[in-house]
């Protein structure tokens, strides 16, 4: 089963993959996604990704909730960012997505809130 916690392993801890291989895996070539109101397209994902790259250590997600029903998907995790400078981002995820054929994720609709 695809999960968003290997996904977002995969795109933000695994250097070995380049960004575009790692959504390649995870993520259909028309995915979108709306995070908190705001829709992106895969190019604007995949760049807001990249920028996590560049400022980020290292990445863990804890899946606290996950159902799968066919293509459909919902998950709640908790995610922590840490930065290179040591700075720590920590945030609450709820999420629902649809899955293409092949299991990857063609839209995400997800609400966060930043945990202190």
């Amino acid at each position: 089963m695809t999960s968003i916690k290997n996904a977002i392993e995969a795109l933000l801890n695994n250097r070995e993959l380049s960004v575009t291989q790692a959504a390649d895996r995870y993520f259909s070539a028309h995915f979108r996604q709306r995070i908190n109101g705001i829709w992106l397209d895969r190019p604007a994902f995949l760049a807001g990704i990249s920028e996590l790259r560049l400022i980020t250590d290292k990445v863990t997600v804890t899946v606290l909730d996950e159902f799968k029903n066919g293509a459909y998907y919902a998950e709640r995790h908790t995610i922590d960012f840490v930065k290179h400078d040591g700075e720590r981002m920590h945030q609450e995820v709820y999420l629902f997505a649809q899955t293409d054929a092949d299991g990857r994720f063609v839209t995400i609709e997800e609400a966060t809130l930043q945990i202190d």
